[in-house]
């Protein structure tokens, strides 16, 4: 009798455990990528100035890093790496959420501006031989179907995320930026849509903006 009762027991946690398995995969979001790049090597950048260093294919790049302005900073931010020669159209990540984590392009942000009522997707890319390299898209925004590039990607850890976007009146003009400091490392592979790769390492960021002097926060 009391062996029935112990089987019952544990043929009973096993279907438990079973229900909470299949509940936890329908649960993923198969547009949220797990984590698949490398990011464990030391962050080294400091000071007052905004700036960018990572590996291309082992070369080192570095310039100057800023956050754009654009139509979705109520739920995210975009980074530019200026280039070479200051190109401004260099490499970029945009859709990053706000606040500290760890992120994958192909991330869901859900309803965007921009988007025609579609989802917006962490997106990013890179310049090799003045030739774009994307990860997971080569759409803006991400969510079209065609654009998307198979085997790509690009992981993003923000370490530090201090400040927001912030409205300011400053010599009779009124703008919006984000005024703070965030720091992040990066790294992933980078293709073209017609599977040329590049491997981006050792990938890092800070950026540091503030008011100018005199400005005036508009709540």
């Amino acid at each position: 009798m009391m062996q029935k009762v112990f089987t019952s027991w544990i043929l009973g946690l096993m279907m438990v455990a079973l229900m909470v398995s299949c509940t936890e995969s329908e649960d993923m979001d198969p547009d949220d990528p797990q984590i698949s790049n490398d990011l464990d090597f030391e962050f080294t950048l400091s000071g007052d100035e905004s700036s960018y260093s990572m590996l291309i294919d082992g070369e080192e790049v570095e310039n100057y890093a800023e956050i754009l302005n654009s139509l979705n900073t109520d739920k995210s931010i975009s980074i530019n790496f200026w280039g070479p020669g200051n190109d401004f159209d260099f490499s970029g990540i945009s859709w990053i959420p706000l606040g500290t984590g760890t992120y994958e392009t192909g991330h869901n942000l859900g309803p965007g501006n921009g988007t025609e009522g579609n989802d917006l997707f962490m997106v990013a890319f890179v310049k090799k031989d003045n030739e774009k390299h994307f990860a997971y898209s080569s759409h803006a925004y991400g969510y079209l179907e065609d654009e998307r590039i198979p085997g790509s990607s690009c992981t993003v850890e923000i370490i530090t995320f201090e400040g927001g976007q912030t409205t300011y009146e400053f010599m009779n003009g009124t703008y919006s930026l984000f005024i703070g400091i965030v720091e992040g490392k990066f790294a992933g592979t980078f293709k073209t849509k017609e599977g040329k790769e590049v491997k981006v390492t050792n990938g890092q960021f800070r950026i540091v903006r503030e008011l100018p002097p005199g400005a005036t926060v508009i709540d």
